[in-house]
C-alpha cells in the first residue's frame, strides 16, 4: 500500500463531498471515511510542509483532549506543551462574531516520548 499524500487525500475528500451535493448519497461507512478524511488532509498538509504547524479555522478542537500541542494565537503569542483540552478553540469566542488576539490560528502535535519502565524518557 503507498503512502496517502495531502494531494490524494484531498482528491478522495472532493470526491466523496461530491457524491454527498449531487444527490448520490453516502452510506454510513463512507460518512465516516469523510470524517476522517477532514481529519486527515490538515495532518498530511503539515507533514508534507515539515514546518508542524497546522492552519486553524476555528471549530471544534480536532484532537482529543489529552493531546500535547503547541498553540499560535492571533496576536503572535505562542503556547507550548500545553494540552488541547485546555484551550478553547472556537473563534471569536469572547466577542460574539469578531476575531480576538486569543483565536487559536495554527496547532503543531508534540509526539509522546517513550517512557523506559521506570518511567523515565
Amino acid at each position: 500500500m503507498k503512502k496517502l499524500t495531502a494531494e490524494f487525500c484531498e482528491y478522495l475528500l472532493k470526491d466523496l463531498q461530491r457524491q454527498t451535493i449531487t444527490g448520490c448519497g453516502i452510506g454510513r461507512t463512507q460518512e465516516c471515511y469523510l470524517q476522517a478524511l477532514e481529519i486527515a488532509l490538515p495532518i498530511l498538509e503539515q507533514q508534507e510542509r515539515g514546518d508542524g504547524w497546522i492552519e486553524w479555522g476555528g471549530g471544534e478542537c480536532p484532537l482529543e483532549d489529552s493531546t500535547t500541542v503547541d498553540i499560535k494565537h492571533r496576536d503572535g503569542r505562542v503556547a507550548e506543551g500545553e494540552m488541547a483540552g485546555n484551550y478553547i478553540w472556537t473563534h471569536g469566542y469572547y466577542h460574539y462574531l469578531t476575531k480576538t488576539g486569543a483565536d487559536i490560528i495554527a496547532y503543531r502535535i508534540i509526539p509522546e516520548q517513550p517512557t523506559n519502565q521506570n518511567g523515565e524518557q
